[in-house]
């Protein structure tokens, strides 16, 4: 690279910051972290500005900034997301969970900032608007995620015409071998237990139902207009294989790796080029089986969401998702039970309509009365 790039990350102290920090701090001659967010954890905060002299930082939670002091410009609550996003450079890391993320990672876009997106839920609620203003504005949307990234890495643009369709791979979580019945009595220290991948619980929470998987097909229709039909699913517990892109004289082309987020954040963070990292490399003769096999879809209902609100499209994939962050937030406050997360799901899809959201000021209206509609319906449980 012949300058350094200039990187804001946003949501430093989750399970994504943390991995990009990590490979920032092996790659200092690459990459000057400029700016960082947040939500209240002040002492680790005040321990990256010290160790990569961050000029900027935003803390979300306004409680928590009264304990940090620092010679850095200071951006308070949701507005000091955005404002951090609005500073000029070169990419900006989107990592914060949840729908609190997108006014942030969509403003990047706007300034002018190419946008490495880790968080599903902005592609999902607002996916059109984000491909639109990215074109606008003549930016990149490079995807984290490694199912993502794999299709990314794979999907020739310039063949589109000849390609037939993606899989997306899931590891299955770590109920893939109970029954639906046996789901009854899951408590939230056994949901957040993932076999292959370290992640934070509500993402954890996610991958035990496959609305992970679910959120990831719509993501995918969104980066790379695919149709419901041009999207599979696969499972494959050895998580190696992260997506396959299937071509019409039938080859398929296939990105591998193990189960490490460092390798799809760097070949986000380095685009277009690719770095030498010192990471354990794949060994497919000390692996010597990988296995492959069809979701069950009566186990797993939520996949069939993702689909559905592909086809839908509207306020469909909206109220999915928030319906499913306030189910996750009171299954992991043990207010609700495993499975009363899908059915709350399935309910709010089948009860709440809205007209066609226009803009992100619908999306998230649409957003907030559905998360007020699901709490209501828990307290009538």
């Amino acid at each position: 690279m012949s300058k350094k790039k200039k990187i804001i990350l946003l949501g430093a102290s989750g399970s994504i910051g943390l991995s990009t920090i990590k490979l920032i701090r092996s790659k200092k001659d690459y990459f000057d972290l400029i700016g960082i967010s947040v939500h209240s954890n002040v002492k680790f905060l005040s321990e990256i500005v010290k160790e990569f002299n961050v000029k900027y930082v935003a803390i979300s939670n306004l409680e928590s900034s009264k304990d940090f002091k620092s010679k850095a410009t200071i951006f308070y609550g949701k507005q000091g997301l955005i404002d951090l996003s609005s500073i000029n450079c070169d990419l900006v890391v989107s990592g914060i969970s949840g729908v609190s993320g997108l006014l942030p990672a969509l403003n990047a876009i706007r300034s002018g900032s190419n946008l490495a997106i880790a968080n599903k839920e902005p592609l999902v609620v607002a996916g059109k608007i984000f491909v639109s203003e990215a074109k606008k504005h003549n930016v990149k949307i490079l995807p984290v995620d490694s199912e993502h990234s794999s299709i990314f890495q794979c999907f020739n643009e310039s063949q589109r015409s000849n390609i037939s369709h993606i899989t997306l791979t899931a590891s299955g979580g770590p109920f893939l071998n109970l029954g639906r019945k046996d789901l009854t009595n899951i408590k939230p220290i056994d949901a957040i237990k993932h076999p292959t991948w370290r992640m934070g619980k509500k993402i954890s929470v996610d991958s035990a139902t496959m609305v992970n998987k679910a959120l990831e097909i719509i993501e995918a229709g969104v980066l790379f207009n695919l149709t419901s039909k041009e999207i599979d699913v696969l499972i494959h517990p050895q998580s190696i294989i992260h997506g396959l892109v299937h071509y019409k004289d039938g080859s398929t082309l296939a990105n591998l790796s193990n189960p490490d987020m460092i390798s799809p954040l760097a070949v986000a963070l380095a685009y277009p080029e690719r770095l030498n990292l010192k990471i354990k490399p794949l060994s497919l003769g000390q692996i010597s089986n990988l296995t492959f096999f069809k979701p069950d879809l009566k186990k797993f209902p939520a996949l069939k969401f993702g689909w559905q609100a592909l086809r839908s499209g509207g306020a469909y994939p909206v109220i999915f998702n928030a319906a499913n962050e306030v189910a996750v937030e009171y299954f992991l406050n043990n207010l609700i039970s495993f499975n009363n997360i899908i059915d709350l799901i399935d309910n709010s899809l089948s009860v709440i309509n809205f007209h066609v959201p226009k803009n992100v000021e619908d999306s998230l209206e649409i957003d907030r009365i559905t998360r007020l509609k699901v709490m209501e319906y828990i307290k009538g449980l």
